[in-house]
């Protein structure tokens, strides 16, 4: 994947292409991206329109001090000034990280269906190493299938969570599990936990306070419901740190003060906003679950976090069928799970009907193939 596209602009650009040809389009998101609140925005214009010197390359001290605050409820406490980094997003914070951890051709063991890791593991100069599990149980994480990829080359174990794309959100056992196959072997835990906010009905185990060699990257753009900032973070030991924040300073020499104006309003002003939009995310996912089950010819496992759908027709291109007949999908190849596809469900209330109609389009296209 390194040096290739980036999978959901591809699948968005195949889906514009259907638009074009005056089909009608699903209108369905993942992240949402409403309108920011008065609060958000003034505090951004308040930021840009104040002389002030340059950031600091670590983010900004008030938002660092905000921010541990937030990761300490994880039960385990950070230093603003040494154990936690502002970034240019979760995927930046990735990248980041891993070429701060890894020489050339170390490895990283994955739990799989997960999210376009390939891409900033190679472009560190490291090796994926994928452990698939199975919709039969869940998705559930199989510590014991980790344990034995790791092998000599083997530098760190990397984890999402809830997993993206399948809405696991993996129970405390689990993450103990995993936790002591990274102990046993002296791995660096790096969790992904983007969609921490996006939770249906269950908690969420961080890994983060279960061992000292845990690195949590964040995703504030999700979170907060600030996609397009593109503003994340990175915490965990400071010797690590310090590496991830080296690594910043030589790509972007700090993130922009806007975006972090905008979380810091965000995080200390009225969050009736985000409940709200949280709250009909949740309704959309019933009623995407739903019109799934209802389409009788695919296969999921009901998300418990995220803002997807991982849906399977038991063969290969179920993607590319999906956006011909007008829904957002990301072939789950990408996702090393070749046989099935992402779908958003984001906007799926609204959009019921449309969403019946779409799936029913697949449907007989499916049959009329098949016959």
């Amino acid at each position: 994947m390194n040096g290739g596209r980036f999978p959901t602009n591809e699948a968005d650009e195949r889906l514009s292409a259907v638009a074009a040809s005056g089909n009608e389009v699903v209108p369905l998101h993942g992240t949402p991206a409403p309108a920011l609140p008065p609060h958000v925005v003034e505090a951004v214009a308040a930021a840009l329109g104040a002389a002030s010197p340059a950031p600091h390359p670590r983010g900004l001290p008030r938002l660092r001090e905000r921010l541990a605050s937030v990761v300490a409820a994880t039960g385990r406490p950070v230093d603003p000034e040494r154990e936690l980094v502002v970034t240019n997003g979760a995927m930046h914070a990735l990248g980041l990280c891993f070429r701060s951890l890894l020489g050339p051709g170390d490895e990283v063991v994955v739990p799989a269906p997960c999210f376009f890791f390939e891409g900033p593991i190679r472009s560190a100069g490291g090796v994926p190493v994928y452990v698939l599990g199975s919709p039969e149980d869940g998705w559930a994480w199989d510590a014991e299938a980790l344990a034995r990829a790791v092998g000599p080359r083997t530098r760190a174990l990397l984890l999402c969570n809830p997993v993206n794309p399948t809405g696991r959100v993996p129970s405390a056992d689990e993450v103990a599990a995993v936790l002591t196959v990274a102990d046993r072997h002296g791995l660096v835990v790096v969790t992904d936990e983007a969609y921490e906010a996006a939770l249906w009905g269950v908690g969420l185990a961080s890994a983060f306070p279960g061992a000292e060699r845990v690195v949590l990257i964040r995703s504030l753009g999700k979170s907060l419901l600030l996609p397009h900032l593109r503003l994340g973070l990175v915490a965990g030991p400071a010797a690590l740190v310090d590496g991830v924040a080296a690594a910043l300073e030589w790509d972007v020499l700090r993130v922009g003060i806007a975006p972090q104006a905008a979380a810091l309003a965000a995080l200390d002003g009225p969050r009736d906003w985000l409940e709200a939009v949280y709250a009909q995310l949740a309704a959309d996912r019933d009623a995407a679950v739903a019109a799934v089950e209802a389409s009788g010819g695919l296969r999921l496992v009901p998300p418990d976090g995220g803002p997807f759908l991982f849906v399977s027709a038991g063969r290969e291109g179920l993607a590319d069928e999906l956006v011909v007949a007008g829904i957002r999908a990301v072939d789950g190849r990408h996702f090393q799970a070749p046989s099935w596809a992402r779908v958003p469900f984001g906007g799926a209330s609204a959009a019921a009907d449309a969403l019946a109609a779409a799936l029913g389009r697949w449907a007989e296209t499916r049959r009329l193939f098949a016959t």
